[in-house]
C-alpha cells in the first residue's frame, strides 16, 4: 500500500489553524505512484490549500512544483480575484524547484460520481472509453465504509457494462480543512459556501494528477453543472479548462443544461442501448442508493419523469402519491428548490404534456406557473455549525484534549 499512498504534512501560522481540522493531507490511489515525478504528486494538496491561501492573503512555499500547474493557477486566480473581490488574493507562491513535464498522454479520464452531470458527460465521450475516476471522501465520507461499497460494486459493474475502468482515489478531502471555519469566516464574500463556491472543481482535479500520469490520461473531463458559465462558481469552464499540469489538459464539458442532459442524452442512451443507467444524486443519506425524497433527488425525479423517463429504472422509488406530496412540500417550503436548478426544469415543461407518467401532469401543469423564485431561500448556519467552529479555533493541542473527552463520554452513552 505504501506505494499507492500520498501523505502531505502542511504547516501554518497560528491565525491560520482554524481553517484546517487536519495537519495530514492524503489521497490513497489504486494504482502504484511511486514512479510519478514529485513536482505532479504535489497537485492533490497544492489544489486543497492555495484557495484558503488567496482568501486571505497568505503566501505559500513548497520544494517542488509543475510549470504548467503553477502557470495554471495564475490564470484561475485571476478569474477568481474578479468573482470575489472582497477576497485577499495577495498570494505569492515560493517554489524551490519549478519542472517542466511531457508525457504525451493519449488517453481520457473523467471524474464520475454517477450523477447527471457525469452520465451524461460519460456518454457524451464514451467512443474515447474514458477512465472513470471516482473519489471516496467527496460526496460519500470516509467513515460510511459499507455504504462507499455498495456503491462502489454497482459503479464497477456500469465500467465492466461500458466496458471502460474504473479507478478510485481514497482522500480526506472533505475532512482536511474545517468548512464550517471556512463558510463562516468567508461565504458572506462567496456566492455559495466554500466547498462549492471555490474549492471543490480545483480541489478534485487536483487530486487526479497522479492517476492521470499512471494510466496515460492526457485529457481529464469534469462534467458541467447546472450553474451557468457566467455565474461566479467552484467548477465551471472559465476555472477547470484554464488548469493543467504538465501537458494535460482539463476539459469542464459545458453546453448544455441538466434538463437537456436528461432529455436529450439519457434518453438517447436509453433507446439506443436499452439500458438505463443508474444515477446517485441523494447526498442527503447514506443507507440507500437514493432517498427518493430530498430537494436533489425530487428535482432529478421530476426532470426524469418529464422526459418519459421512469425514474424507478434509474435508482429512485416512485410511487403514484410523490408528485401530489412534492407539490405540497414545495407550496409549504418543505423541499426548497435552488433558482436555477428549477427554472431550467419549468423552461422544459412543453404547454400540452403528450404522457402521464407516475400522474405526474397536473403537478406539471401546476409548476410551469409556480414562483421558484420567491421559494428560493438561503441555508443558514445551525447552532452545531457555530459550536464546531468554536472548537476549530481552539489551539491544536486543546483540540485534541477535547476530542479525548468526547471520545471518552462518548463511551459511557
Amino acid at each position: 500500500m505504501k506505494n499507492r499512498l500520498l501523505m502531505s504534512e502542511i504547516s501554518c501560522s497560528r491565525s491560520l489553524e482554524k481553517y484546517f481540522r487536519r495537519k495530514a493531507f492524503f489521497a490513497e490511489y489504486d494504482v502504484d505512484i511511486s514512479n510519478v515525478p514529485s513536482s505532479i504528486l504535489q497537485v492533490p494538496v497544492f489544489s486543497n490549500i492555495i484557495p484558503v491561501a488567496w482568501a486571505v492573503g497568505a503566501d505559500v512555499y513548497i520544494k517542488e512544483l509543475d510549470k504548467s500547474y503553477l502557470n495554471s493557477l495564475k490564470q484561475i486566480k485571476s478569474v477568481m480575484s474578479d468573482w470575489y473581490p472582497k477576497l485577499s488574493f495577495s498570494t505569492n507562491i515560493h517554489v524551490k524547484n519549478v519542472v517542466s513535464n511531457r508525457f504525451s498522454n493519449p488517453g481520457y479520464g473523467m471524474l464520475f460520481s454517477g450523477g447527471v452531470d457525469s452520465t451524461a458527460t460519460y456518454i457524451r465521450y464514451k467512443k474515447q472509453k474514458p477512465n472513470l475516476i471516482r473519489i471516496w471522501g467527496a460526496d460519500i465520507p470516509l467513515a460510511q465504509r459499507s455504504f462507499w461499497r455498495k456503491i462502489k460494486n454497482k459503479y464497477k459493474n456500469f465500467a465492466r457494462q461500458e466496458n471502460v475502468e474504473l479507478n478510485v482515489i481514497r482522500s480526506n478531502i472533505r475532512e482536511f480543512l474545517c468548512q464550517v471555519s471556512l463558510d463562516i469566516h468567508f461565504s458572506r464574500y462567496l456566492t455559495r459556501n466554500w466547498w462549492e463556491s471555490i474549492q471543490h472543481g480545483l480541489g478534485m482535479l487536483g487530486l487526479c494528477a497522479p492517476t492521470t500520469i499512471v494510466k496515460h490520461i492526457g485529457t481529464l473531463l469534469i462534467a458541467s453543472s447546472v450553474i451557468p458559465d457566467w455565474y461566479p462558481y467552484g467548477s465551471q469552464p472559465l476555472t477547470d479548462s484554464k488548469l493543467s499540469w504538465a501537458d494535460i489538459k482539463v476539459v469542464n464539458t459545458g453546453g448544455l443544461s441538466r434538463q437537456e442532459k436528461i432529455s436529450h442524452v439519457l434518453k438517447n442512451y436509453i433507446e439506443t442501448s436499452g439500458r438505463h443507467p443508474l444515477l446517485r444524486v441523494c447526498t442527503s443519506q447514506y443507507r440507500q442508493f437514493n432517498c427518493s425524497e430530498c430537494e436533489k433527488c425530487c428535482r432529478t425525479i421530476i426532470g426524469l419523469v418529464l422526459a418519459n423517463i421512469d425514474p424507478n429504472k434509474c435508482g429512485f422509488n416512485v410511487d403514484h402519491n410523490f408528485f401530489q406530496v412534492l407539490k405540497r412540500n414545495l407550496i409549504n417550503g418543505k423541499v426548497v428548490p435552488p433558482f436555477f436548478s428549477w427554472s431550467d426544469i419549468q423552461r422544459h415543461i412543453p404547454e400540452s404534456i403528450s404522457h402521464n407518467l407516475h400522474d405526474s401532469r397536473e403537478f406539471f401543469n401546476w409548476l410551469r406557473d409556480f414562483d421558484i423564485q420567491q421559494a428560493a431561500k438561503h441555508r443558514k448556519i445551525s447552532a452545531k455549525d457555530c459550536l464546531f467552529y468554536i472548537y476549530c479555533t481552539l489551539p491544536w493541542n486543546v483540540r485534541k484534549a477535547v476530542a479525548m473527552l468526547h471520545k471518552c463520554l462518548s463511551h459511557y452513552r
